[in-house]
């Protein structure tokens, strides 16, 4: 892999239309003219939305809006050619160190200079966070000027590595409440939403839209609401409570992450690798299809939980979450085997996580790359960050397998994927991501109004 420019986001724009119709794009496609940038569009979404942490695994918020936020070092053109973001150019060999120089006049939304110490700290943090598995074979970069140099000698593995979402570059002493990036848009409250306003500083060149505006719907059925009656512009997993909203299209960008069942200490027996799965792929997706978790499964025979009475933990600000949780609750409870589910603030949820002190949980966790290595290392990390680091260091052949099928060893299960789609008004164009994963906020447009 090589290039000779930063990828921008006019070129990710490029990519996306020549995708669209089936056009070859060289890895890093020349700049287009485009139309004037402008509009708004609102939406709301299932989940919480009052902070975001792009190096957390269990960050559904991050997971869904992290790429119109916060930029890598590298970045996927797509789901396997990766190319300059932050970085100047690709890695440059010194022996048995590579060393990687950053752009130049980096600044962050609020202003800031984005330096190489700032891309260092970001590694540090992402580290002790979700991509400490991720990096196990990436040694802490030394700071040499506007440069990182690492002591590896793969430039291949090397950019691999920084192209993760999990390593997003944020500047020293990151506030998750008062986020602040190198991206396309930046986060802000406005009344009881958050709005993503225009980055006129955005490294890889600001938004087309002027802002998306983001509330947390109570339930299922609120975007849908909102959607069909002409309130917002997107609706959320479908086009409409009732009926489609006239005029409407369907958009379905993929998965951003994964709705994952854990076993813990006091399932006692049942807290055994393997486990989670097991119930997992004992329920028929039938019973779980108005959540849109993506391809279906063929049902195992049905386990159902065999352990003693136990709560299923879910935090109580994930709507999406809870209704999910209700349902694994009521389709693997049998006779004196109940199975409820308990809301719970977010904190003690990644408290009880952490010490494992409960019988089941239910939580996100998104990918750290494409493909099944990158699910299996991402799934492993949230179970055992240890083992998670040794499978890393020696990943097994997977193959071109589903996520649910790389836990089998694991305290964990996928019940199903957490996904990009839904409706959109008609005057709107929603651009996928280039790693096919989610949508590219920044790329999208809407049609000025006469």
């Amino acid at each position: 892999m090589s290039a000779s420019r930063p990828f921008g986001r006019r070129q990710l724009c490029a990519g996306a239309l020549a995708s669209t119709l089936g056009l070859f794009v060289p890895r890093v496609a020349s700049a287009r003219g485009r139309t004037t940038a402008s509009g708004r569009i609102s939406l709301r979404v299932p989940w919480p939305i009052g902070a975001v942490d792009p190096h957390r695994l269990d960050d559904g918020f991050a997971a869904i809006f992290g790429d119109a936020l916060f930029d890598t070092l590298y970045a996927y053109a797509n789901t396997s050619a990766i190319v300059p973001s932050l970085a100047e150019a690709d890695p440059e060999p010194e022996g048995s160190r590579l060393r990687v120089r950053l752009r130049s006049d980096l600044r962050t939304a609020t202003g800031r200079p984005f330096e190489a110490r700032d891309a260092a700290a970001a590694i540090a943090r992402a580290r002790s966070l979700g991509g400490r598995a991720w990096l196990a074979d990436i040694p802490d970069p030394k700071v040499d000027g506007t440069s990182l140099v690492f002591k590896v000698r793969s430039a291949a593995r090397l950019t691999e590595a920084l192209a993760s979402p999990i390593i997003a570059m944020l500047p020293a002493n990151y506030s998750a409440e008062s986020p602040d990036g190198t991206g396309p848009f930046r986060l802000m409250a406005r009344g009881d939403g958050v709005v993503l306003v225009r980055n006129a500083l955005a490294a890889r060149g600001p938004a087309f839209l002027d802002e998306v505006m983001v509330h947390s719907a109570p339930d299922l059925a609120s975007s849908l609401r909102a959607f069909e009656r002409g309130t917002d512009d997107v609706g959320w997993l479908g086009s409409g409570l009732h009926e489609p909203r006239v005029g409407s299209r369907p958009f379905d960008f993929g998965a951003v992450g994964w709705a994952v069942l854990y076993t813990g200490r006091d399932a006692l027996w049942w807290d055994a690798p393997g486990v989670a799965q097991r119930l997992c792929d004992g329920i028929d997706p039938s019973r779980l299809s108005h959540l849109a978790l993506g391809p279906g499964w063929v049902p195992e025979a049905q386990q159902g939980w065999g352990g003693a009475p136990t709560t299923l933990l879910v935090r109580e600000d994930a709507p999406w979450l809870v209704e999910l949780a209700r349902a694994i609750a009521a389709t693997i409870s049998r006779p004196s085997h109940d199975v409820t589910a308990k809301l719970v603030p977010a904190s003690e949820l990644v408290h009880r996580r952490a010490s494992r002190g409960y019988g089941l949980a239910l939580d996100v966790v998104r990918p750290v790359a494409p493909g099944a290595l990158g699910a299996m290392i991402s799934l492993a990390t949230s179970d055992d960050r240890e083992r998670a680091g040794d499978l890393a260091l020696h990943p097994p052949r997977l193959g071109d397998v589903a996520a649910r099928k790389t836990t089998r060893t694991l305290r964990c299960g996928v019940v199903g994927e957490i996904r990009v789609q839904g409706g959109r008004a008609q005057d709107i164009t929603l651009v996928a991501s280039p790693n096919a994963s989610g949508f590219d906020l920044g790329a999208s447009s809407r049609q000025p109004r006469a």
